[in-house]
């Protein structure tokens, strides 16, 4: 009976041993700090009119769209997403660029209680290492330009 338990014991280690040993770590990608810059000939802060926004929150899915942003940056393209949510309290639309390659323009509108509005956004390309992030700094829109490692996460 002695040897039974050792053994059973014995048996129980050498089974919690080889699943112990069979799992790998994985350890996380690094960004590519190589990607090329989309937008390097583009200014770092690009003032922005709310206004501008209006008539591509109001475009249907597959519509062409254009928003202008500034002298040097039109961003034109195909509205292939558009969202309502919370009766109609969010409306969001993803502007897909043939002018910026792989480029997407995303932008909300939020409707805030007070009835105040708001909006979100930002340009992002997957195979470029820079990208746009709409801000409101002191009541104007801009879009301030950042790394891509900084904005998204893989």
């Amino acid at each position: 009976m002695k040897h039974l338990k050792q053994g059973i014991l014995c048996l129980l280690l050498l089974c919690i041993y080889a699943t112990a040993s069979a799992q790998r770590i994985v350890l996380p990608q690094e960004p590519d700090h190589k990607k090329p810059k989309l937008f390097r000939d583009i200014p770092d802060r690009l003032p922005v009119s709310a206004s501008s926004f209006l008539p591509l929150l109001n475009m249907k899915t597959g519509q062409a769209g254009s928003i202008h942003l500034s002298d040097k940056f039109i961003f034109n393209g195909t509205i292939v997403s558009t969202a309502m949510k919370y009766n109609n309290r969010i409306k969001s639309i993803v502007l897909k660029s043939t002018s910026h390659a792989g480029a997407n323009l995303t932008i909300s509108q939020i409707t805030n209680p007070d009835g105040s509005i708001t909006y979100r956004g930002r340009i992002v390309s997957f195979q470029h290492g820079d990208c746009f992030e709409l801000k409101r700094e002191q009541g104007e829109y801009i879009l301030v330009k950042k790394n891509f490692e900084d904005m998204v996460n893989d």
